[in-house]
């Protein structure tokens, strides 16, 4: 069984449920497990690493950002609809990648969201898209409330946003691998469930395109340079702008998110937009707050959300410019997104671009 893991941080816990999972189905047969999971961000994250790194024969995709996603978006107006376009956009990309693959979501929950009694109206509005989808959900926060009769012990959870590991996460990891080989006997391959979106979304058509760093180098200009990096998780490639430098854009689609490699030296950009759909200017910081700790993140800053509350506009023909130093770009407002902010004083800001999504209504 060759599975690929789309998932936050739970997915990539040391000695987490996706070890214990491996493990489990070693035990009966043959298994690969693939990581593209990102921590500290949403869905759209998984749009991105999926466009980067396709090729490996897949036949599950685990998709696991419950928790992450009611993080970013419950709490925005029109949440579930900024949710629920991620989802369209993640289906298509996975459909148009390796259709034959089974998409099974897990559905995670934060400690305070533990017990089914406690009310979550976005984990309920995912529950039921997933059914309305027919995909083969495994529904953890339910299983667990059911195994310890809706009295879950202390030592569940490591913190608010994680079980803990090894125990809740040998729990989890073995349990999904007593649900998965019953589960793929009857359930559709994701290019199926990816028809069955496109007559249930509330989006309409919309198509999308992830353009890599490479593809971007010819519209900047100013000190700039392709560079690469990794660690035991990935290896990336981005397009280091430093301060100074500018990257400048007419198309017929918008720019839905850009991806970045975050780190401890990472500056502040001008991001100014003039289209149908959203037009203005802010500026934001990009080093995000796991850098303090990290190396770098793997994330991305989603466009619409420096602006306001929802990802879903009616995207068409936008220019737009992301200037690396602010200062000198004019006066624009300030608009960090969640775990971002503005890097200290340093000889050497600068901002890595991985790429940038774009979308438009077909």
């Amino acid at each position: 069984m060759n599975i690929l893991v789309l998932g936050g941080s739970n997915s990539l816990l040391k000695n987490g449920y996706v070890q214990h999972l491996e493990q489990a189905l070693a035990a009966r047969g043959p298994v690969t497990v693939r990581q593209l999971s990102v921590g500290a961000t949403s869905s759209l994250a998984a749009i991105g690493r999926l466009s980067e790194t396709a090729g490996a024969d897949v036949d599950v995709i685990l998709y696991e950002y419950s928790i992450n996603d009611a993080g970013h978006f419950a709490w925005r107006r029109e949440g579930v609809g900024s949710w629920l376009l991620c989802l369209q956009l993640l289906l298509k990309t996975a459909a148009r990648l390796y259709p034959d693959a089974v998409f099974v979501p897990l559905v995670f929950a934060m400690r305070r969201h533990a017990l089914p009694a406690v009310p979550d109206p976005f984990h309920a509005a995912q529950v039921q898209s997933f059914a309305a989808l027919g995909l083969p959900t495994i529904d953890v926060r339910r299983w667990l409330a059911d195994l310890f009769l809706d009295q879950p012990p202390a030592w569940l959870y490591g913190d608010e946003a994680h079980y803990a590991a090894p125990y809740a996460t040998a729990l989890i990891g073995c349990e999904i691998a007593r649900r998965l080989p019953a589960l793929l006997e009857t359930a559709e391959p994701v290019s199926a469930t990816w028809r069955r979106m496109q007559a249930l979304t509330p989006h309409g058509a919309v198509e999308a395109m992830y353009v890599p760093a490479a593809g971007l180098a010819q519209f900047v200009s100013g000190p700039a340079a392709p560079e690469q990096d990794g660690n035991r998780l990935m290896q990336l490639n981005f397009l280091r702008m430093r301060a100074g430098s500018r990257l400048a854009m007419r198309t017929e689609m918008f720019p839905l998110a850009l991806y970045l490699k975050s780190d401890a030296g990472h500056a502040s950009i001008r991001l100014a937009l003039e289209g149908s759909s959203l037009s203005g200017a802010v500026v934001t910081g990009t080093r995000h707050a796991d850098t303090a700790t990290l190396r770098f993140i793997c994330t991305n800053l989603p466009v619409p959300l420096l602006f306001g509350e929802t990802l879903a506009l009616p995207f068409g023909p936008t220019a737009f410019e992301i200037a690396v130093s602010p200062a000198a770009g004019g006066m624009a407002a300030a608009a960090n997104f969640d775990c971002f902010g503005a890097a200290p004083a340093s000889s050497d800001q600068h901002f890595d671009l991985c790429g940038i999504l774009f979308v438009t209504r077909a």
